[in-house]
């Protein structure tokens, strides 16, 4: 598969830890998930990597399971919730299972983002949610979009429309990382030599201040713009008929 390196991931676990950007996104993620339901509801991530969210998520009550493709991620998970591998197109785990599904940083990863999302439908109990994270903005395509192999940036207007067509209806579809905006476009042109997630100590602290205050300022002001989405939808059924029907 052409969706991710495996061999990346003792890296990213690293980074993971530390790194302002996944600190500050998992909690944007605990806002939008505690807002509509709340512990002990069972969550399934899909793509869970090494854990860096679900183990958060589990720390805060919920019930959680990770489902990931690539073995080399469980082997260097981390602890607290149920790991099992699976595909994104054919999970293993029988309908309506879960009260929320995640896909954080997913669904940018392939060619068919909506099968993805209609198979993640199926194991969502009535009334229950989906939360997805992509990158945002067209614009700001740049070397470490092609170095993690993505696909496309979304913007706020296709990708309601990309959950509309998996019988979705959209919730919420905000703006992240405000601040973020103006420094990538400014360093789309770095190459492969650049480390995306190399960062001074001190700048690090910084930052995760900074867009910690942002997080929670987007609570009462949406952003206007962003380098990341978060999207919130519940099932839909007459939604998806509607768009079955008119293919």
């Amino acid at each position: 598969m052409d969706t991710f390196n495996p061999s990346a991931f003792k890296r990213l676990k690293q980074v993971e830890k530390k790194h302002f950007w996944f600190n500050v996104r998992r909690r944007y993620i605990f806002d939008a998930v505690s807002h509509f339901c709340q512990p002990p509801a069972k969550i399934l991530e899909i793509g869970c990597g090494t854990g860096n969210v679900s183990s958060y998520l589990a720390g805060k009550g919920y019930k959680v399971t990770g489902c990931e493709y690539f073995p080399q991620a469980l082997e260097l998970a981390y602890d607290g919730f149920t790991k099992v591998r699976g595909d994104a197109f054919s999970l293993p785990f029988k309908e309506k299972s879960f009260d929320i599904v995640g896909l954080f940083d997913v669904i940018e990863h392939f060619d068919d983002d909506r099968s993805i999302l209609t198979e993640a439908k199926r194991v969502i109990k009535p009334g229950g949610i989906i939360v997805i994270t992509v990158p945002a903005r067209e614009e700001l395509w740049h070397y470490f979009d092609i170095k993690a192999h993505h696909k496309r940036r979304y913007s706020k207007v296709n990708l309601k429309s990309l959950l509309s067509s998996a019988g979705f209806a959209t919730r919420a579809n905000e703006y992240m990382f405000s601040l973020l905006y103006i420094p990538i476009m400014l360093n789309k042109k770095k190459t492969e030599d650049s480390d995306k997630f190399k960062i001074n100590p001190v700048i690090n602290t910084l930052f995760r201040a900074v867009f910690e205050a942002e997080r929670i300022i987007s609570r009462i002001i949406p952003l206007p713009a962003g380098t990341s989405l978060i999207a919130i939808g519940t099932r839909d059924d007459n939604t998806l008929k509607t768009a079955v029907s008119r293919q």
